[in-house]
């Protein structure tokens, strides 16, 4: 389901922020972009301010607008420090603006109030005003649409960490399995299908033999092409239940998959998260890596599903060894870029 939101004020673009992310951005630089093809990006800003953030900024953040032909940007600092956005607003208006990109406005918000950031040196803030995100028209859409907006980040990130319990009983039953075979291609797609049909979590034993499996690559690549449109979100929802209990030696091949069905869901922050609990056991996994250039690159879900085109500009998709996910230029609309911070 896509969601479709008419930002007509300062107030409605701050309320769109959390839909549109999933969560409730802090110490964030939120863009949200418009035109033909738009998407929504968040950079992490580390307090205390760092010097080199504003150029960090519009190299992360200039790039993919170009590449995408963005009309229009609106820019929004969730943080306490106003020098900061002053700063933020003088390294990328400018930019953005020399680019042929218009720059909507420039908003500050910190603990429910929001200000206009100036653009001219030497202007002041606007007077901070009130603003509630959470009973916003917007966020009732959200509800009524079954998009959940969480608290923050690390709530998200929440939602991925392991069962404890669960992954002591999968942990166990993986040992005892043997290495997988070329056959468990075929009875891993059967298990996660199932699952993805009837609505039910994956059970002990089929969940031992799909995380024994996922190691294989041609496991992955099935995974990765029995996701649909239509099935996406039940497809995450048996991934995230695998990886919620996968032993640390499957988090990887079981992350990746998680963060791909993230990604085709048009759920970049929760991709993030995924991708960040692969890296943090290998941090040069194969899959893993393609989707985060991907996701850096703010390349489509559709761009899955569109293949291979002649045109080196469009884009591009090849197959085998995690070769599946190497799609190339384009856009990834209606969520968010995230760089951690150094």
């Amino acid at each position: 389901m896509t969601t479709t939101l008419t930002a007509q004020s300062p107030e409605d673009i701050l309320a769109a922020v959390p839909v549109v992310l999933g969560f409730h951005p802090q110490d964030s630089l939120v863009m949200l972009t418009f035109g033909a093809l738009s998407f929504h990006a968040r950079l992490d800003l580390s307090p205390p301010a760092d010097a080199d953030v504003p150029a960090g900024a519009v190299e992360a953040l200039l790039a993919p607008s170009r590449r995408h032909g963005v009309d229009r940007v609106v820019f929004v600092v969730y943080s306490d420090d106003s020098d900061l956005a002053a700063r933020l607003a003088a390294a990328l208006v400018p930019a953005f603006v020399a680019d042929g990109i218009g720059v909507v406005d420039v908003l500050r918000a910190h603990r429910g109030q929001w200000c206009s950031v100036p653009i001219r040196a030497g202007a002041r803030e606007s007077p901070p005003r009130p603003f509630d995100d959470t009973h916003h028209p917007f966020s009732a859409q959200a509800v009524f649409e079954g998009r959940v907006t969480l608290g923050s980040r690390e709530e998200l990130r929440a939602t991925l960490e392991p069962d404890v319990e669960r992954r002591a009983r999968w942990a166990a039953l993986v040992e005892d399995l043997p290495a997988p075979g070329p056959a468990e291609v075929a009875r891993a797609n059967a298990l996660v299908a199932g699952w993805v049909e009837s609505g039910a979590d994956p059970d002990d034993a089929g969940a031992a033999a799909v995380l024994r499996a996922v190691s294989r690559l041609d496991v992955r690549d099935t995974a990765l092409y029995a996701v649909t449109r239509d099935t996406v979100r039940d497809h995450l929802r048996v991934w995230v239940s695998l990886l919620r209990g996968a032993p640390d030696a499957q988090v990887p091949d079981t992350a990746a998959v998680t963060a791909f069905c993230a990604w085709q869901s048009g759920q970049g922050a929760l991709a993030w998260c995924a991708l960040d609990r692969c890296f943090e056991v290998d941090p040069e996994h194969r899959l893993g890596t393609c989707l985060a250039e991907c996701l850096v690159r703010a390349v489509p879900p559709s761009a899955w599903e569109e293949g291979g085109p002649s045109d080196p500009a469009e884009p591009e998709r090849t197959t085998g060894a995690d070769g599946a996910a190497r799609v190339r230029a384009s856009q990834f609309p209606h969520d968010e870029l995230h760089r951690d911070s150094a």
